[in-house]
């Protein structure tokens, strides 16, 4: 494992977008929010409270910027995006009164009016620290240099915090053209110096003197997975609401090694449900719900948060001892186009050792989606996350994945190692795997291990670990910076 920066309780604070988002929703009310996104200087996203935004809403960030830019102009501008939909644009501040980014709220067009009276009654004091905790997020930047005199006007009506007359009618956002998107192409930004960029907008006055707090913790993280761009049904509202609010906790089950005096330490990441009714249980009726609606790369956005947040305040579960802990990848995740930039951007944050967190993606998934999977397997690489190849069966489809880079575990699949005892076939089938998996610099893992023989069998046949509830249960994964580790299991000699 390499390791990385050391851990340093004086880093950058963790950057809590979903925080964020939840504060504007409860500072807007009793107004409702569709959607809420978080932009850079540049429009580049930073979060999404839903899965992808489409060319008006693109658009509307871009004309935004453009509005911006002219340092007379007001901190808050509204779109009309048809559909009975309005996008208000928010700019947001440092204290050096450079612009650091830019909110955009997607509402119901007849709950924000198309003139200054109604953007006034959404610039309230709490909305205006909201925008400054925003601010503390972003890298510290100094103001640019004002765009020249003959610059031409924002071609959008804006909606002044400031008390004005009156205002432009706002006229509806076009179709942004392919550009567009290129130009508001994803991009998660840290804290990390970085060479200076062009003249940017010029920055206007902060919104409100309001005392910056820092977060603390990375939050649970609402972005969904593919879902309709007109709008979302009630349905699906109350299900993203109630996966959000669900309390869960991790376990960890430990894979117990074959080899004699070895201590590595390998953990699968397990989600499970901290309510009354079912507590330490596997939520599986809230995963199943979740992958049906196309929400599932937003438990597994919650999964790495609560991981990421409980390694960063117990660096003594990892500073003595490599260790790895392997998360379970949804089908929803492998489709977001924005789930690499959230792990980049949680681990640049976080400043863990690489190698330490790995994503495992079950066989049959990964040959479904075999043209997704390359790309999903290098963007896991370069950032230094190994790939687990989860019930790996003797099929010709299956041997491509181990081509994939970063691919470090195979997981057997159980119908493998069942009749491993009296089965000649399926000991040659382990055995070919096995040796595959060495020459490529693999290990390999057996599941559902319950008894001694078996576990002798498969220490024979070359099996670098084994997965077994009998042998090494789950755990809270507290329990791993609470108690000393159970001595693990001796593989018995022959």
């Amino acid at each position: 494992m390499e390791h990385g920066k050391p851990f340093n309780t004086t880093a950058a604070p963790f950057v809590d977008f979903d925080a964020v988002c939840q504060k504007l929703r409860a500072a807007v009310e009793p107004a409702r929010a569709h959607a809420i996104s978080l932009h850079d200087e540049h429009g580049d996203i930073l979060w999404l409270t839903e899965s992808s935004m489409g060319p008006d809403e693109h658009n509307a960030v871009r004309e935004g910027l453009e509005a911006f830019a002219n340092p007379g102009s007001s901190p808050v501008l509204v779109l009309d995006l048809g559909d009975s939909r309005s996008a208000v644009l928010l700019r947001a501040v440092n204290a050096r009164r450079a612009m650091v980014g830019v909110i955009m709220l997607i509402m119901d067009a007849r709950v924000v009016k198309q003139d200054a009276r109604g953007a006034l009654k959404i610039m309230t004091p709490k909305l205006q620290r909201v925008l400054a905790d925003f601010a503390t997020m972003r890298p510290d930047k100094q103001p640019a240099a004002a765009p020249a005199p003959h610059a031409p006007p924002a071609k959008t009506a804006t909606a002044s915090a400031a008390p004005m007359p009156a205002a432009a009618a706002a006229r509806p956002v076009s179709a942004a053209p392919a550009r567009a998107a290129a130009a508001a192409a994803l991009s998660l930004v840290d804290d990390a110096p970085r060479p200076v960029p062009p003249p940017a907008p010029a920055p206007a006055r902060p919104a409100a003197a309001a005392t910056p707090k820092s977060p603390s913790v990375l939050s649970a993280v609402p972005l969904a997975g593919h879902r309709p761009q007109g709008g979302v049904t009630p349905e699906i509202d109350r299900l993203h609401a109630a996966l959000r609010r669900s309390p869960i906790a991790l376990h960890v089950q430990r894979l117990v090694p074959l080899t004699k005096g070895s201590q590595l330490k390998r953990y699968e990441v397990l989600l499970r449900s901290k309510s009354d009714n079912a507590p330490n249980s596997a939520p599986q009726a809230m995963l199943k719900a979740a992958v049906e609606n196309g929400l599932g790369s937003m438990i597994d956005r919650r999964v790495i948060t609560e991981l990421i947040g409980y390694l960063v305040h117990h660096p003594e579960v990892w500073k003595s001892t490599a260790v790895l802990f392997s998360v379970n990848l949804t089908t929803t995740a492998l489709h977001d186009e924005h789930f690499i930039k959230f792990v980049e951007l949680c681990l640049a944050k976080s400043s863990l050792p690489k190698g330490m967190i790995a994503f495992e993606v079950d066989t049959a998934t990964a040959v479904k989606l075999a043209d997704k999977m390359p790309e999903v397997a290098a963007s896991l690489h370069r950032l230094g996350c190994p790939l687990v190849l989860d019930d790996f069966a003797l099929k010709t489809e299956c041997f491509a994945l181990l081509r994939l880079p970063g691919v470090h575990y195979v997981k057997l699949a159980p119908e493998i190692t069942a009749k491993m005892r009296t089965d000649k076939l399926s000991q040659a089938a382990i055995t070919a795997v096995v040796q595959m998996a060495r020459v490529l610099g693999m290990h390999t893992v057996a599941k559902r291990t319950e008894n001694a023989a078996e576990q002798e069998w498969l220490t024979a046949l070359g099996v670098d670990f084994i997965q077994s509830n009998s042998m090494s249960p789950p755990i809270a994964i507290e329990s791993l910076s609470k108690t000393p580790q159970a001595p693990r299991p001796q593989p018995p000699t022959a």
